[in-house]
């Protein structure tokens, strides 16, 4: 029988093994997570189990496939680099690639069974076989669930595997509104809390239990709670970039902009180290970090600041057109433009131009808006002409937006058509109806789930309708939606701006 590696509650800060090209060392939380791993397999498995709670999800890989390297048998080790296949907040997942490390373990899951190390090891590779097994997606995640449900169940004190259960509540949750699960966000949001929150006190150093706690609270109700969690996670996990963004998910429901501001300057240097150590692109610096860096920038108010940002930006695109690149820049300069108001800045792309299709790759993270940048750039357009009056620019970008895929919600989309609808026919001179448009849209708005982060709605519908009706000396009515607004994105400052204007026109 194979020796079983003493249970280690292990500081991963030791040096990285030399494997391949050089990687970083650093610390990435605490965890306890015994095997029958060798000494040697062992020491790169509890660095990559860390790493895959950071959603660091290359080095993860990495650090499994050393563990392969050091026991070509472990099972665990391809069970680790299967799962960085998955990417459940974000709603990504390459199930045949996964399919395809399963496979160098053995062919059949019967066979991968008959390879684990003890019963422990065998529950956490039929968690996998669930996840990338036969059937569409939404049944996968289901069966995922409840196999860790099930284990969670037989092993309520296994840190591991709450934390891994939360995490499948969480990810179905805010990747699909909980629809795979078949219950409503919220709900599920709040039984991985509680899940988690049972687990703080036993290890406060835990990378998984502080981040998947910080995406739990990510809303300006509960963004209270996670404040805890957002304190820690950066301070105990450093080494990942990731770790070093995800407090500014708390941050930003609190419209804490210095802390927004200091988390992402934070993460975006360390990728651009990280990837600069491995030889690496710009495509690998994390570019969705940038993307809220500048969104801070500008509520912060310091332009210079937000201008680096954006050439920043510029300049990576000009190197590469990945679509995290091109995606991103496309929603810095959105910003930039609409923050400062700067309507001239925006004129409509050449046909053409704005219409090339993206990648299927290119999702609408948090902060990139619109998954397509072309479509942002028309939207802009749009809203700019719209803003400035230009009745025959806004229309014309309206149109061709219609023509255009999003990439992203068809519900947001709809709105942000609605809002340059209701602002050309204002410069029409159609009052009643663009005004009606614009309420449409902010009432839609209301039905959404505030944002998470930087506004997908990258002018918010109730802002920009409070801003109208203000122009019209419609005081008390544009205060109401400024007020709405801030309720959704608390402290954002052209909804605190417009609430101050309306407030002192009411003599307030």
């Amino acid at each position: 029988m194979r020796r079983l590696f003493a249970p280690l509650l292990l500081a991963l800060c030791l040096p990285w093994p030399a494997i391949g090209a050089e990687a970083p060392t650093g610390p990435l939380g605490r965890i306890d997570f015994p095997t029958t791993a060798s000494p040697a397999a062992q020491e790169h498995f509890l660095r990559g189990v860390a790493a895959l709670h950071s959603f660091w999800y290359d080095e993860a890989a990495d650090a499994f496939r050393a563990a392969q390297a050091a026991e070509p048998g472990f099972a665990l080790a391809y069970w680790g680099e299967a799962l960085t296949c998955d990417h459940p907040i974000w709603g990504e997942q390459d199930a045949a690639a996964a399919r395809r490390v399963l496979q160098r373990l053995a062919a059949t899951p019967a066979e991968r069974a008959a390879r684990a190390g003890n019963e422990v090891e065998r529950a956490w590779l039929a968690t996998v076989e669930a996840l990338y097994g036969e059937g569409e997606s939404d049944a996968r995640a289901r069966a995922y669930a409840e196999s860790l449900r099930q284990m969670h169940e037989g092993r309520p004190d296994d840190m591991e595997v709450a934390s891994f259960y939360a995490l499948s509540l969480i990810g179905p949750a805010l990747a699909s509104d909980g629809g795979p699960l078949g219950e409503p966000r919220e709900r599920l949001l709040m039984r991985a809390a509680a899940l988690l929150e049972e687990l703080v006190d036993r290890n406060p150093e835990h990378p998984g239990v502080l981040h998947y706690l910080i995406h739990a609270y990510d809303d300006p109700v509960h963004a209270p709670l996670g404040l805890r969690a957002a304190r820690t996670y950066a301070r105990v996990a450093p080494a990942a970039p990731h770790a070093l963004h995800m407090p500014s998910h708390i941050f930003v429901q609190l419209g804490r902009w210095d802390q927004v501001a200091a988390s992402n300057e934070d993460a975006w240097a360390a990728s651009v180290a990280w990837a600069q150590r491995r030889g690496l692109g710009v495509e690998k610096h994390d570019f969705h970090s940038l993307s809220w860096l500048a969104y801070a920038y500008l509520q912060q108010g310091r332009i210079a600041k937000a201008r680096e940002v954006l050439e920043i930006a510029r300049a990576a695109a000009r190197q590469t057109d990945n679509p995290r690149v091109t995606g991103a820049l496309a929603a810095i300069e959105a910003r930039f433009t609409i923050e400062r108001e700067a309507w001239g800045e925006a004129p409509l792309p050449a046909a053409g131009e704005a219409e090339a299709p993206q990648a299927e790759t290119d999702k609408a993270h948090a902060g990139h808006a619109m998954g397509d940048g072309s479509w942002t750039a028309l939207y802009t357009a749009g809203l700019a002409a719209g803003r400035r009056g230009d009745a025959p620019a806004a229309e014309a970008a309206l149109e061709r937006l219609r023509a255009t895929p999003s990439g992203t919600d068809q519900s947001v989309a709809a709105i942000l058509e609605k809002q340059i609808e209701g602002l050309a026919l204002l410069a029409r001179g159609k009052e009643e109806e663009g005004l009606r448009r614009l309420a449409e849209a902010a009432d839609a708005e209301a039905g959404l789930t505030p944002p998470s982060g930087p506004p997908e709605l990258l002018k918010p519908a109730q802002e920009l309708y409070g801003e109208v009706l203000l122009e019209r000396g419609r005081a008390a009515e544009a205060l109401r939606q400024f007020e709405r607004s801030l309720l959704r994105m608390p402290n954002r400052t052209a909804s605190v701006r417009g609430a101050e204007r309306a407030a002192e026109r009411m003599g307030r």
